[in-house]
């Protein structure tokens, strides 16, 4: 009889490490350790679009309004890319979770796909409605045709955006969020140094002005879905590591592989299924601020429409620092609930959102801190307007204290869309949108005509009322039981 080797004994002085710590072991440094790296790579974002509003802000403020309005239009695609993104993340990290590597795998192929596909549908759009955008923005002459140039100039890169983000997705789904810091952090140092030398030139060459920017970020998301497509085409397949389909790096069974990219029906609907609600509530979403910009535009005020307008989007790009700890942690808590629930563990994903949310609350109130006491050193910083300071950082500064209801709010839906429920998020965005932002800055930019800040009140309103309406919802616990 072969002689058996007794298991090593586990001592209380050296714990056994688990073997899935997104599945296994202490909550909290689990959501910690899985959250920081995309704060890294929220962080690196935020800084091309800081560099980008500071290039334009050099230039003047018509160009500050091109490129804030280009960045809403990007975010209208990324709600477009959505649709492959949130659908993959919610596969991928039940596959994971539930141990099936050739699925997760299946999956990241076929989103691939899908993304190249919703890539050069948003290229199109975007070309040939840009007019229209811009004239429905209250926009005209010279402003107008900056922006148009700049839209279109911005749309050539939407392709490679739709990749990066879809296999960015996937990668977080299975628990690997170092990879997207990693290449995207190459990428935005590559898009800061492009951004600088086409729009001002270097030697005896005069660069393109604003069009150059636009052009650094088109070269850099072109570079950041060959990175990513690089990396996953030299992984192995699943099929090549049967014993080991999704263990503690689970991630790495992700494979991009050609043979796997041929259409696949009941994949692809899955991933529609529970996306396609995720993209109708960013556009939604889009459409209230489309509208919430026409009304700043045309809010009765000392200030005239360009100075109102950059001041708005200079103002909304600095709060966009304050919630860049939410929206790591909003990814963090879609993979934890994912796989959790993969792993048939619905208990241990509430308590990882949960968890989540408490994390983003400190960070939050620090955030929050330095949006109110360097408003005025934040404006100056991105524009050379006192007009625009003027306007812009009494407005800001009010918006410091709603960041307390931001921070769950936005967990909060990374934690439903990780677990396949995305349509009641549809209602909540369309009442908070439909029935508070609107009515409230129409109130108080026309009724008390307190300008920004009056347009604004209906923004802090709309803030509160979902993220009370979205806390509700993830304690009814209904999204525990929803298949993917």
């Amino acid at each position: 009889m072969p002689a058996t080797v007794a298991p090593e004994p586990v001592t209380a002085d050296a714990p056994a490490r688990p073997s899935r710590p997104l599945l296994e072991g202490p909550i909290r440094s689990a959501v910690f350790w899985l959250a920081l790296p995309i704060l890294g790579e929220q962080v690196l974002n935020a800084a091309i679009a800081w560099n980008d509003t500071f290039l334009a802000g050099r230039i003047s403020a018509m160009a500050t309004g091109a490129v804030g309005f280009a960045s809403y239009v990007s975010w209208l695609m990324t709600m477009l890319f959505a649709m492959v993104s949130v659908g993959a993340t919610a596969i991928v990290s039940r596959a994971i979770g539930g141990r099936r590597g050739d699925e997760a795998s299946q999956a990241t192929n076929q989103a691939f796909v899908m993304s190249v596909v919703v890539g050069a549908a948003g290229t199109l759009l975007i070309w040939l409605i840009a007019p229209a955008f811009v004239y429905l923005l209250n926009l005209r002459g010279d402003a107008a045709a900056l922006a148009v140039t700049y839209l279109r100039i911005d749309a050539v890169g939407y392709i490679g955006a739709s990749m990066s983000f879809a296999l960015a997705a996937c990668l977080r789904g299975a628990g690997d969020t170092r990879t997207p810091l990693k290449v995207l952090g190459v990428v935005n140092v590559l898009n800061l140094i492009l951004s600088w030398v086409l729009t001002f030139g270097i030697g005896p060459w005069p660069g393109l002005g604003v069009a150059g920017i636009a052009w650094g970020t088109v070269l850099a998301r072109w570079i950041g879905a060959l990175g990513f497509v690089g990396l996953l085409q030299r992984r192995s397949s699943p099929a090549d590591s049967p014993a080991h389909p999704a263990g503690r790096d689970g991630y790495s069974v992700l494979h991009l592989s050609a043979s796997r990219m041929r259409p696949d029906r009941p994949m692809l609907w899955r991933m529609i299924r529970v996306g396609a609600p995720a993209t109708l509530d960013g556009l939604l979403s889009f459409s209230g601020h489309f509208v919430f910009m026409s009304i700043v535009n045309r809010v009765p005020s000392a200030f005239p429409v360009d100075v109102m307008y950059a001041a708005h989007i200079i103002g909304i790009r600095i709060e966009s620092l304050s919630y860049l700890p939410a929206n790591a942690y909003m990814h963090a808590a879609s993979t934890l609930v994912g796989q959790n629930l993969g792993a048939e563990q619905p208990d241990r994903a509430r308590r990882c959102a949960n968890e989540a949310v408490r994390q983003t609350m400190v960070m939050m109130c620090v955030s929050a801190m330095a949006l109110y006491f360097g408003a005025g050193m934040m404006y100056r910083l991105l524009s050379t307007s006192p007009d625009v300071w003027a306007c812009g950082v009494p407005a800001l500064k009010v918006l410091a204290f709603f960041q307390f209801v931001l921070g769950p709010l936005i967990v909060l839906i990374g934690a439903l869309r990780g677990a396949g429920d995305t349509r009641v998020p549809i209602l909540i965005t369309f009442a908070g949108m439909a029935l508070v932002r609107i009515p409230g800055a129409l109130f108080g930019g026309f009724v008390l005509q307190w300008g920004l800040l009056g347009a604004w009140l209906g923004m802090f309103a709309d803030l509160t009322v979902r993220a009370v309406l979205m806390i509700w919802r993830f304690r009814s616990g209904r999204w525990a039981k929803i298949k993917v």
